[in-house]
């Protein structure tokens, strides 16, 4: 009976077609291929099963003999221990491909499925909006590419404190969303994710005290802000405008569609607002430029087929605020989008606005026998204070120097819009007796 040779590498490199059987290790042979590639294979039956087990490595010497020998040395104590490797080796693929960013896309699914939650509800546009916002924002850059099973409880308090540091009100956001998407990956509702326990269970432990924000920018700080703002990328510029112009919460300006204007209205749908009340906003000729877009989305993202996340905004209104303090000569207070709206409302009083009109322009619902009984939207009242409110910030943008930079429409402009506003009255001229200034006749 001929003697297998032993496995060296001048050996390996000398062998002719076929298989070759390790005389060391039980299982292991290598095969010589055509154009005499060599590839490392194993084949075994399982104790007490009878199954056969094949199974390839790869080639030779890319794996080294000792490589080869560890590996079928492993698979022979599994197939001894009556387990097979396939199964074993089919489990861990299964596990590596669950990280978190894959598990959050199956937990997205359920949760547009109305599968997520135990009152298995589905949730408004907004609120998915806003989960995903705080993955893209938060969540993502630091666990996306983690296998889920691997994560503990120190990974998500770590994430929240950080959060905590800079926005306690967006840490609570991020702390609350956390624990519903690992108690959905730990509960039988999410028992394709495998989750046996739940790292996030006790985030909620760790809730910051939120106190009634009353932040509102001054006028001077408004000046400031325009002349930043128009040092920014065009879509951050119109889209941190627009806000301010608007008083719209910041989900409905970044997610507007350009089917939503309506001639010189923006009309934001039902199930894009907060309360679920269909508003619509009369946008001045300013307003109307920036709101324009040829694409589907007002602000679409570079990257996705999808309207620019909200990170993007956040880093936006970094920049902004430190180059208001640039020119203000100290720290200006930290602002948030959603103070452009306070801003906006904080103003009404002087601009002489009744208190309904102001409320109205907020989408505010109406209280008590009001809602019940009192049906009148008070859209002219409404377009008359956008028209005041763009007409302050107009002028406010002309004495900084940075009107044309901001892209306010010239007075002709203007008036071939066909939108005349206050601040566009004074650079034209009627004639006395044109058609549009009838004379008056003596007494």
């Amino acid at each position: 009976m001929e003697r297998r040779k032993a496995f060296t590498p001048a050996a390996i490199e000398a062998l002719k077609d076929g298989k070759h059987a390790d005389p060391s290790v039980a299982g292991l042979s290598i095969e010589v291929r055509s154009a005499g590639k060599k590839v490392w294979q194993f084949r075994r039956r399982i104790a007490g099963d009878g199954a056969i087990v094949k199974m390839t490595l790869g080639p030779f010497p890319t794996f080294s003999i000792a490589a080869a020998r560890q590996w079928a040395t492993e698979l022979n104590g599994q197939v001894e221990a009556g387990i097979d490797p396939r199964a074993l080796e089919a489990a861990a693929n299964e596990r590596a491909k669950m990280t978190v960013e894959f598990a959050h896309a199956l937990y997205m699914t359920a949760v547009r499925e109305g599968r997520a939650s135990r009152a298995k509800r589905i949730n408004k546009p907004s609120t998915i909006t806003e989960k995903l916002a705080i993955y893209g924002c938060d969540i993502a850059p630091k666990l996306a590419k983690k296998i889920i099973y691997d994560i503990v409880e120190s990974d998500l308090t770590k994430l929240v404190l950080a959060k905590g540091k800079r926005s306690p009100v967006r840490a609570n956001r991020l702390a609350a969303e956390l624990k519903v998407f690992f108690g959905w990956a730990s509960s039988l509702r999410g028992t394709e994710i495998g989750l046996t326990s739940n790292p996030a269970a006790r985030l909620t432990d760790l809730k910051f005290a939120e106190a009634p924000r009353s932040r509102k920018l001054s006028m001077e700080e408004i000046g400031w802000f325009l002349r930043a703002v128009a040092l920014e990328p065009k879509k951050y510029q119109r889209g941190l405008l627009l806000l301010l112009l608007s008083a719209a919460r910041l989900k409905e300006v970044i997610h507007a569609r350009s089917g939503e204007l309506e001639g010189d209205v923006w009309a934001i749908p039902e199930n894009r607002v907060k309360n679920s009340r269909a508003h619509r906003i009369a946008l001045g000729p300013w307003g109307l430029s920036l709101f324009r877009s040829s694409g589907v989305w007002v602000f679409p993202s570079a990257r996705t087929d999808g309207p620019q996340t909200s990170c993007g905004w956040y880093k936006s209104r970094n920049r902004v605020l430190a180059r208001m303090s640039e020119y203000a000569g100290r720290p200006i207070e930290r602002w948030t989008p959603h103070d452009m709206r306070r801003t906006s409302r904080s103003n009404t009083k002087r601009l002489k606005v009744d208190f309904e009109t102001a409320e109205a322009m907020l989408n505010h619902a109406k209280k008590g026998l009001e809602r019940v009984y009192d049906g009148y939207e008070l859209e002219d009242e409404m377009r008359e204070w956008f028209l005041r409110w763009e007409t302050e910030i107009v002028n406010i943008a002309r004495s900084a120097g940075v009107a044309d930079l901001l892209g306010v429409p010239e007075p002709k402009a203007v008036a071939d819009i066909g939108v005349l506003p206050p601040w566009s009255r004074r650079h034209l001229t009627i004639k006395r007796g044109s058609p549009s200034t009838p004379s008056r006749r003596r007494a």
